[in-house]
């Protein structure tokens, strides 16, 4: 017997990665076509229906459900609904993240689950990981995620007036500006320079705490951008090969004890439907979290 995951499709994890982990996605809803493509959140009822068969699958030993954030989708809100009617064994994640960072979670607390883990430690592996977690995105336009409500007319107003390439972060939960640059170029270049600070930062708390440094996993999410989230790639481990690498000179020059530099693995993948609905052609999701 052991502890059930389930996410949501907005998780981006591929079936693959999620039936290798023994990860249950479950797909949020998606209706019309072209322009008018839009999405819906997962029902109180069908959640329910979800978390029964998990618990039966498990010998009621829990779930733990790592969904989309509360201020981006109803889907939370009934996952709670759901999860009332089964006595504390279904944990609901107040995640305040989408795409990877929620499948990075899931990944992890599948990955304890395996182990034997309890219900609350299950629960807490997933959200270590997404307590510590990145999400940068770029859109390459922004109406559809205006057209979807998730920009006000007023932001998308000002970005284009600007000519501004923006580069957006979820804080609690909400979108808000990370970054503002002219071009998608200069807005890949900030988007490695802020992946590397990640693995620098690690760098710093191992040296600080004189423990080994965590592995740091970048997942790189394109909708029809492939060979643009494939430079994007390259260009994040040349940087930080080569920021690691001026790190142990410094270190040799002082005579100081070389740092300790994390191992990042990085995943190269297409987003999720419902991902690309809202964010349109050309977008990339950064997602960074450690392991």
């Amino acid at each position: 017997m052991t502890v059930h995951v389930v996410t949501d499709s907005s998780s981006c994890l591929t079936q693959e990665m999620a039936d290798k982990a023994g990860v249950t996605i479950v797909d949020l809803h998606t209706s019309g076509k072209g322009a008018e493509r839009t999405t819906a959140g997962l029902g109180a009822l069908e959640l329910t229906a979800c978390y029964a068969r998990l618990l039966e699958r498990g010998g009621d030993d829990g779930v733990v459900a790592v969904h989309i954030s509360k201020e981006l989708s109803a889907t939370w809100s009934n996952a709670t609904t759901a999860a009332g009617i089964f006595d504390g064994l279904v944990r609901v994640l107040d995640t305040n993240s989408v795409a990877m960072t929620n499948g990075f979670a899931a990944l992890k607390a599948a990955e304890v689950a395996r182990a034997g883990g309890s219900l609350d430690e299950v629960a807490k592996a997933a959200q270590a990981v997404i307590a510590e977690s990145n999400l940068l995105l770029y859109l390459h336009r922004l109406d559809t995620m205006r057209k979807g409500g998730r920009l006000s007319p007023g932001q998308t107003l000002l970005s284009t007036a600007l000519a501004i390439k923006p580069i957006l972060r979820l804080t609690e939960g909400k979108i808000a500006l990370a970054a503002k640059t002219r071009t998608q170029h200069k807005a890949m270049e900030k988007m490695v320079e802020m992946v590397t600070a990640v693995v620098t930062d690690e760098v710093q708390r191992a040296a600080e705490t004189g423990t080994d440094p965590r592995t740091v996993k970048v997942a790189v999410q394109q909708v029809s951008a492939v060979e643009v989230a494939e430079k994007l790639v390259t260009s994040m481990r040349e940087n930080i090969a080569r920021t690691a690498a001026a790190a142990e000179d410094a270190a040799k020059e002082s005579e100081a004890l070389a740092p300790k530099i994390p191992e990042v693995d990085f995943e190269l993948m297409e987003a999720s439907e419902v991902l690309a609905i809202h964010s349109g052609p050309g977008a990339i999701a950064v997602s960074t979290v450690l392991w």
